[in-house]
């Protein structure tokens, strides 16, 4: 199903996630549409829309039980099926991922990290060792793991981009501010941290 879904979709059911995982530390048991759309100041219809996309009906003056929705949402994008991950790139941002203990709920496990600094390599960082980046085809090759998030800087983002494809990578998600060039069949989520506070900037009129 969710190969069927928007991105924007996508992005709302993590945000209702979000919510009803405080309402389950909570204790509470039931959830309206009208409470969703306020907290996230959108369209009350938008809301049904979504969990009506994802086969979720409510019940009148009760709306959604918590523990159902939230269950359903998990389903539906796949949060309980572990994604293995490498971070490229052991600087600031990716250090700050790979320590990002939130990932693992969502089933993003990062076992590793690689980089090219011969005074990071071999160091670990919260239990997460950091490798060679000249070992990572003979490393995926044993893993199998096909997913990277590229942290580096735009000048290297596509020369090394051009190595984990030839090395098994088939999902990259990129936080370099560069668009990346990739075969037929690869799979790129560009990140863009700039672009995202300037449009927030524009959106809220911030001076």
């Amino acid at each position: 199903m969710k190969n069927s879904l928007s991105q924007r979709t996508i992005n709302r059911l993590t945000q209702y996630h979000t919510i009803l995982r405080d309402y389950s530390k909570k204790g509470i048991e039931n959830i309206t549409s009208a409470l969703i759309s306020q907290y996230l100041k959108i369209d009350e219809t938008q809301v049904r829309k979504d969990l009506k996309s994802i086969n979720c009906k409510g019940k009148c003056k009760v709306g959604y039980v918590v523990s159902e929705l939230k269950e359903i949402i998990e389903d539906v994008l796949d949060y309980k099926i572990t994604k293995r991950a490498y971070v490229i790139g052991a600087g600031n941002l990716g250090t700050a991922l790979s320590k990002y203990s939130k990932f693992d709920e969502f089933g993003l496990k990062i076992e590793a990290l690689f980089d090219t600094d011969i005074k990071k390599i071999g160091q670990n960082i919260d239990n997460k060792p950091i490798y060679d980046l000249k070992d990572i085809s003979q490393i995926i090759k044993k893993t199998g793991v096909n997913i990277a998030i590229l942290t580096l800087p735009n000048k290297v983002a596509q020369s090394v981009t051009d190595e984990l494809v030839i090395a098994g990578i088939k999902y990259i998600w990129n936080f370099a501010p560069t668009i990346l060039t990739v075969p037929d069949g690869i799979k790129v989520w560009n990140e863009n941290l700039i672009g995202s506070f300037l449009q927030f900037c524009a959106i809220e009129d911030i001076k």
